[in-house]
């Protein structure tokens, strides 16, 4: 992506968490190994288990989040300028957990696996700065999640539920599952 380009996207850019302490020339650099991807209104980016690696972040539009529970789609969240979508699969080769669907056309700037490893290899202050920036965005939704998860079971009438959450939550901090 141009420096032109890159300045046009600046607000967009700053209040990226996955940009967070990377300076305007580290952005330049970072732009020569990403990509400017438009979807139009109604286009799955990502689609929950199929498998992909990429950084995406939302320049204009919007897209939702969505997560198949059960019979019918649940929306997550509808992601806005700014946003970043794709990091929980990006350094582990896993199926997506979500689809993402842009709800009017979006642009986003695309940094593959690929070009990422590029980055890491010419500039590693910028990829050791992304890596950090993902591990803080993914340890603070992790900590939303178990904050919901524990007032969800808190108001759970059956004690049963509350023992199961509670093993549940003791194998996910130890890393023991069958």
């Amino acid at each position: 992506m141009s420096p032109e380009k890159m300045q046009k996207y600046q607000r967009e850019i700053n209040a990226c968490p996955l940009l967070e302490d990377v300076t305007l020339q580290e952005i330049e650099e970072m732009g020569d190994h990403a990509r400017v991807e438009v979807f139009p209104e109604g286009q799955v980016i990502l689609s929950e288990g199929k498998m992909s690696q990429g950084l995406w972040l939302i320049l204009s539009g919007k897209c939702d989040v969505i997560k198949h529970c059960g019979k019918e789609p649940s929306v997550l969240s509808t992601l806005e300028p700014g946003n970043v979508f794709g990091e929980m699969s990006f350094f582990e080769m896993a199926p997506h957990s979500a689809t993402v669907q842009a709800i009017e056309e979006v642009k986003a700037l695309c940094l593959g696996r690929e070009e990422f490893e590029e980055l890491r290899e010419t500039c590693p202050s910028i990829s050791e700065k992304i890596a950090v920036n993902i591990v803080k965005l993914l340890s603070d939704r992790l900590r939303r999640m178990d904050v919901w998860t524990c007032e969800l079971v808190e108001t759970e009438k059956n004690p049963q539920r509350h023992q199961e959450w509670h093993d549940f939550r003791a194998r996910l901090y130890s890393n023991i599952f069958d």
